[in-house]
Parts: C-alpha cells; structure tokens; sequence
C-alpha cells in the first residue's frame, strides 16, 4: 500500500482470519484478540475457586482480606463496598500476576465498575466491571460480569462474646464509701465513648464498684492508665497460675488489676489531720475538696485575708493519701449535707472591694469566663441567711469564702450548715483531736452558686430508702414453696439490675453485664435500688454545674486521647459504628 510519503508499509494477514492487518508481537487482529477469554482471569479467585467475601452473622460485618483479624462495617452498594470487592479480585490487585503471564496478559487495569442489583436475601454481590488488557502489545476492552458469593464467618469479637471465660485479664474498679458519685462521673464517660466499650468482654457490678473483663492485658492497663488520669487512685497487680504446659513451657495466666480509687468527691468536707503528711499549710484544719482530677485539689474553709487563693490550697495525690491513711484524711460531711443559703452582702478581702461595691450590683465585676479578664476565686466576706428562715428568724452568718468572682446579693448558694448540723461521734472526736488548738470551726461553708431552676435535691440528697408496699399475709406456704420464691424473686431483681447496669454502661445487651451475689443482701433485695435515681440528679447537676460539666468534658477528653492499639483502618470502621 502506498503512502502520501512515497514509503510502503507491508501488511500481514491474521495468523487466525487472514484479514491483512499491520504487524505486531501476537501476528493477530483486534477481533481474534477479543476472543481471549479474559473474564476467566478476572472472575477466578484464590486458588482457582470462586470469588468470595465473609460477613459476621451476629454484627453484619465485613472482613477486609482473607484470614484477616479486621472487620469493618458496610453499607450495601457503597463506595466502600465496592473498594473492598475490587481488592478481593487477585487479577487486579497484583496478586495473580504469574497467572496473568500464562494466559498471555500482560496487564488489567480497571476503567469503570457499577453494582448489578439483585436480592438482599442472595447472599450474592455482582459488579460490572469495564476491563482493559493489554495482550501482546494490543490493548482491548471489555465488559465483564462478576459475582461474589457472601459466606458467613464470625468475626474475632463475637467469638469471644460467645465464648466463657474467655477473659485474661480483669480490672477491679472500687471506691469504698456510701455515694457513687465519683463512679458516675466515670460512668458518663463510659457510656458516652464507644473506643472504650469495644475492648470490655463483659462488666460485673459489685457493691462499691465495677469488674471490667478484658481479652488481653495490654488492653486492661490502657484502660487503668486512663483511669489514673481522670481519677486519684492506687494500681496493683497481681496475678493467678490456671493451667500450664510444662513439656511446651506454656501457661494460662489471669491478671487482675485492682483499682482503689480515693474515697473523696468533689464539694465534700475533710478534716486533714495534725499529724498529715504532704497537706501543707492545710494540717489541722477543715477543707473543702474544691476539684478531683488526677489529684484532689483541697482549700481551707477558713481562708486567711491576707494570703491569696492560691497560696490556700494544695493538691493531694495518690501517694500521699494512701502513704498518710485515712486517718490523716478523715471525710468529714458529704455533698448530701448541704443547704441553701441566700446571699445578703458581698465584700471582697483585695483593694477593689470598694470599686465593686459603688457600682451598684457588681456584675461588672463578676467572672464571666476568660474573656472577663477576672480570676475565677477571690477571696471575700459574705453575709448569708438560710433559705428555709425567710420569715421564720433574722439569724444570719458571716463567712470567708473563695467564690468573691461569682456571688453576688440575691444569689442563692449551697453549702454546709456546721452550726445546727448535728455530726455523728466520729466527726465530733475529729474536730477536738485532730484540728490544730487555735483552729476554730466556721459556722458556715460555702460550696457553689446555684444556677436558675436547680432543684434542691440536687444539694441534699436523702439517704432515705423508698419502703416497699407491705402485702398481706396469706395462706401459710410449705418450705419448698417459699425457697421458690425467694429464688424466683431473687432472679426477677437480678435481671432489673442486669438491665439497668447496661443502661448505665452504655452496653446495649444483658449478656455483657453480670451481676454477684454481693449485690444483694440475704433477703434478696438490692443494695443499690437508688443507683438510677442518683444517676438521674447527677445527670441534672451536670447540666447545672458548669464545673461538674467541665470536669466531665476533660475526663471525655482523657478518653479520647487515650490509645488501645487500634490500627487506622480498624479507627475508620469505629467512626462508623459510632455514627451508625
């Protein structure tokens, strides 16, 4: 054939059809090339079998590659869905490449693929795929139809919910005293983070705390580290010899970890001991537990006017309480004591108390946050009259308090009523022995300002226990029938408490929280029937609370920033359970 050049170029024919074609490696035209059956290749799986991709019955999860520990969850017909269908091919993700070679394919590459509908109940994934292979220096393209086949498998922690005792190691939370108020403030954080949940096994509630189940012991001191941030405590560790192999020099060890946390709360009472090490200037005196955090933040109730807030108070660690006792540290009153008073007059212990007091109400001078250039305490005098004498007396009190910043006259405010609080033999023999002797005790304590609309349970909460309805005598029942009922009544309060446990938790099924017999007393009953009423005050006195809700906010954050080995891919498949 001529040219426009004047230059020939020879034409063979097709070593198949014989239609005359320009030469190349394969000596064929593009016709019996697109007979090559490439969607063999694309459509064979490992090994030559099917094409198949498994999905966890119980959690509807996909696993990401074939003997893989990873699953993530999908929606049907999504981009990740079809990101994890195109790696399973081997043709077109490199895996199969000697195979390639044999069948005369030099290269896949993927131009378009779409989902073929089909039924839900199928168990069977198609896609459409656009292919293009290069054959011998020739490129074609086809459309190729291809089906995987959704098989079940049970992912790794399914099978460890399914199976018993399948636990390595147990974190033991406790804090011995009559309130839950510090294991609330763990709760919340508990339930409202999902990275945390996924590692727990199971949760066994006793009376003053939680047993946390864990696969491995790596995972339950991550656990405890976070712990230790959000919460004063003391860790140890010790271990239980189950089984061992001595031929193999293999053994199956339990780890339990217990954590005590400091029986200490935020707003209550502490007489700090004469003899009490690492307090300070605080020894023999009366203090307010003003912050709980890695430490307890304390501040004497009888502030001196001369010194600043901050020179009076200190942090007391972990360490140092369990070094000194708790003798040194003895509870005095709980935030269940306290009262509301009303604020009658406000005068600051600095040089701007008279500035504060000719601008009329003062909330110039009021912090209002950072940006109101104020510290947030400041010592000042106050006058205040309980709010149930309104009416009845005029006997009001005169205070040193830290909270000059934030009150201001007509506030209301909680705190501690020591002059008509009747205290039980312990506290009286603290103030008398272990106060210092020219200590003198404080008529009142302030704690904190109420905000509008608080309620007054949340200051004083009752320890009234609500009396059951008392049923009348029947006919007389033989033994046999009266250890039935206790047992079935025994087992109806359980499952209540199971449930309400997992409520708590944020855990969703009642397989996850088991409960002990400690839990309830000989007749059956449950020795924390009031745990979801505090949890329902707590809940309002966060929202009321601004520093409750800070300290919330930061023990959220703790969590947040705390690592349990978690690969990236496995953290994206957690953001999406988390916002499914």
């Amino acid at each position: 054939m001529a040219s426009t050049s004047g230059l020939t170029t020879s034409m063979i024919p097709c070593c198949t059809c014989g239609t005359y074609i320009l030469p190349n490696s394969s000596n064929q035209c593009a016709s019996c090339l697109a007979t090559v059956d490439v969607a063999s290749v694309v459509r064979r799986g490992p090994g030559g079998g099917d094409l198949i991709v498994f999905q966890c019955r119980k959690c509807r999860r996909f696993e990401r590659e074939h003997n893989n520990k990873h699953y993530i969850y999908m929606e049907p017909e999504s981009p990740e869905m079809m990101a994890l269908l195109l790696k399973l091919i081997p043709a077109l993700s490199g895996k199969n490449s000697q195979y390639l070679k044999r069948s005369g394919i030099n290269s896949l590459q993927t131009l378009d693929a779409m989902f073929i509908w089909t039924e839900p109940n199928s168990m069977r994934q198609r896609l459409m795929l656009t292919i293009k292979a290069d054959i011998n220096d020739v490129s074609i393209q086809q459309r190729i139809k291809v089906e995987f086949i959704v098989k079940w498998k049970e992912c790794p922690d399914c099978t460890r919910e399914a199976r018993q005792n399948t636990w390595s190691a147990i974190v033991q939370l406790r804090q011995k005293r009559d309130a839950r108020k510090g294991l609330l403030l763990l709760e919340l954080a508990i339930a409202r983070n999902a990275l945390v949940r996924r590692h727990i096994l199971s949760v066994q509630t006793k009376k003053n705390g939680f047993d946390f189940y864990f696969p491995t012991l790596d995972k339950a001191r991550h656990f405890t580290q976070y712990l230790s941030k959000v919460a004063p405590m003391r860790i140890k560790t010790t271990q239980s010899l189950v089984s061992e192999d001595r031929k193999n020099n293999t053994a199956n060890i339990k780890h339990t970890l217990s954590c005590e946390m400091v029986p200490l709360c935020r707003d209550d009472l502490v007489i700090v001991a004469k003899q009490a090490k690492g307090a300070g200037k605080l020894t023999g005196k009366l203090c307010l537990v003003l912050k709980v955090s890695s430490a307890v933040r304390l501040i004497t109730t009888s502030p001196s006017r001369e010194l600043d807030v901050a020179a009076q108070c200190t942090d007391l660690y972990s360490d140092t309480y369990w070094r000194g006792g708790e003798s040194s540290f003895r509870l005095f009153l709980s935030s269940r004591r306290m009262v509301r008073f009303v604020v009658l007059d406000v005068e600051l212990c600095d040089d701007e108390r008279d500035r504060r007091k000719n601008s009329g109400d003062g909330s110039e001078h009021l912090y209002q946050g950072a940006q109101s250039g104020l510290s947030k305490y400041a010592l000042a005098d106050v006058e205040v009259a309980r709010e149930s004498d309104f009416g009845v007396n005029d006997e009001t009190f005169m205070c040193v308090t830290h909270l000059g910043h934030l009150l201001s006259p007509g506030d209301v405010v909680l705190g501690y009523d020591l002059k008509s609080t009747v205290l039980s033999s312990e506290a009286e023999w603290s103030v008398e022995n272990e106060t210092s002797s020219n200590y003198i005790l404080p008529d009142c304590v302030l704690v904190k300002k109420v905000k509008g609309g608080q309620d007054q349970s949340l200051g004083g909460v009752t320890d009234s226990v609500e009396t059951q309805p008392k049923h009348k005598k029947g006919k007389a029942k033989s033994s046999g029938s009266k250890k039935r009922d206790r047992r079935l009544k025994k087992e109806e309060q359980k499952q209540q408490k199971m449930e309400a446990a997992a409520a708590r938790m944020g855990l969703d099924t009642d397989k996850d929280v088991y409960l002990d017999e400690e839990d309830f007393d000989g007749d059956g009953n449950a020795l924390s029937g009031t745990a979801q009423k505090e949890k329902e005050n707590f809940e309002r006195e966060v929202e009321m609370d601004e520093d409750l809700a800070l300290d919330l906010a930061m023990v959220e954050a703790e969590l947040a920033e705390q690592s349990f080995d978690v690969d990236d891919d496995d953290d994206e498949s957690l953001k999406q359970e988390t916002a499914i």
